[in-house]
């Protein structure tokens, strides 16, 4: 990871309404918070930037519960994962009532890369990326009230190349609400050909 990439995320404010004591996981609460600030900057822009992210009110309320890395020693890979919690409102959802395919995609992109750039940051690269694709597969609706729980992980990373999948359920029963994928590019200089 560059040294101006490292001095960047360390210089965003803290994201707010973040407690890392409550948020579980294998890593460091140091880090845990770092991770929050970060996946909050793209997701609200943190009153930093210009203009406001899309979809920032709505990303604003995902709450991180869980954030863990391994390492495979047989693969000589490593793998992020984060866990999110989310209440579905009025604004998320279709003239039915129930979530909109469109906030299901939404919720899918920056969740999913919140995994890579976790991996990223244990394993000392940048693991932000533009999206090349991807994939979303709605199994049953999510009604207005329920809680989502969406669970994310890296798949594969190499070089620049990233792969992440992500999980929605109905946090109440374990209903699987949404599944997908989602193909990330680094644009920058590869700095890690093997995870």
């Amino acid at each position: 990871m560059s040294a101006s990439w490292q001095s960047w995320q360390r210089s965003l404010p803290d994201a707010p309404d973040v407690d890392v004591k409550q948020i579980r996981g294998n890593i460091s609460d140091a880090e845990k918070q770092l991770n929050a600030n970060v996946f909050h900057y793209f997701c609200t822009g943190s009153g930093i930037t210009k203009f406001p992210a899309y979809g920032s009110e709505i990303s604003r309320r995902l709450k991180i519960v869980e954030l863990n890395v391994w390492d495979h020693p047989t693969t000589q890979t490593a793998e992020g994962e984060m866990v999110f919690e989310i209440e579905i409102t009025q604004s998320m959802c279709n003239v039915y009532g129930t979530m909109h395919g469109g906030c299901a995609a939404f919720l899918l992109d920056p969740t999913t890369v919140a995994s890579v750039v976790l991996v990223g940051r244990a394993k000392g690269f940048d693991g932000t990326g533009v999206s090349t694709s991807m994939n979303v597969h709605w199994h049953h609706p999510a009604p207005l009230g329920i809680t989502l729980r969406i669970t994310t992980r890296s798949v594969f990373v190499d070089g620049r190349a990233r792969l992440a999948r992500c999980e929605m359920r109905d946090k109440s029963n374990g209903k699987l609400i949404v599944s997908g994928t989602h193909a990330t590019l680094n644009a920058g200089m590869a700095t890690a050909s093997k995870l």
